[in-house]
């Protein structure tokens, strides 16, 4: 988890931050991209500080918390050595393709919002390095078409070793692309996984299980060597399906 999102995830933190800046108080790093953030999001600003006092938060309160930390996180980052210039070339590759400021925002707060919650991992711990890989993964899914998404579907179940397998691969492949892609290429995620599981894999007879899951296994290597899925990201998505050699 990125320090700025442990950090304000605490209302309390987040309260006592905009009140040093309403109060002219020097600022810190954090502090500071926070509060620029919260400046750039009166809607949330407001829902968190009218929030005060109160011991429990809202269901709107906490999720005002979560976006100012995600989105005080995305300023954080482009101004990390480790990670400036893989940010910009993500924020870019974006823009070329179309999506505004707002979207672009979105797409990096969910990257980092992945890294945060979307693994069993200790959270008090920063993934710079699987970071970098999934803003490397965004220009190759900004570009990527609809026509060549097909084509990647088409090629792989022309790779089959017989119908059956064929079959397999059609439908695995196409579950997870509508699943994960449905508005638009984003970093194929856990959610994506445990959903296409439910949905295609779970409570089937053995064989079609194992079927099912090397299919989805070897779509993945395939989506990896398209630079759509990058090594780290692959490794764990196939160790949450089982994949032994993960």
């Amino acid at each position: 988890m990125h320090p700025l999102i442990a950090r304000y995830l605490s209302p309390e933190a987040a309260r006592e931050t905009l009140q040093k800046e309403k109060d002219g108080a020097p600022l810190g790093p954090e502090e500071r991209l926070f509060a620029l953030t919260a400046a750039d999001h009166p809607e949330q600003r407001a829902t968190l500080l009218g929030t005060s006092g109160r011991r429990h938060l809202s269901s709107d309160a906490e999720a005002a918390v979560v976006f100012l930390a995600a989105y005080a996180a995305t300023r954080a980052i482009a101004e990390d050595p480790a990670l400036s210039a893989a940010t910009a070339r993500a924020r870019e590759s974006l823009k070329a393709e179309g999506a505004n400021d707002t979207e672009t925002d979105a797409f990096l707060a969910s990257i980092l919002m992945e890294e945060a919650f979307g693994y069993e991992q200790e959270v008090e711990l920063f993934d710079s390095t699987y970071v970098q890989e999934t803003l490397g993964e965004v220009p190759a899914l900004a570009a990527l078409t609809r026509e060549q998404v097909d084509a990647l579907i088409i090629g792989f179940e022309r790779s089959a070793r017989d119908e059956a397998e064929r079959d397999v691969r059609a439908r695995m492949a196409r579950a997870l692309i509508n699943g994960a892609w449905d508005e638009g290429p984003t970093p194929i995620n856990p959610e994506h996984i445990e959903a296409l599981y439910e949905a295609e894999i779970e409570g089937k007879p053995e064989a079609e299980m194992e079927a099912g899951l090397r299919a989805i296994v070897e779509f993945l290597q395939v989506l990896a060597r398209e630079g759509l899925v990058g090594p780290q990201r692959l490794s764990r998505l196939r160790a949450q399906l089982g994949d032994e050699e993960a």
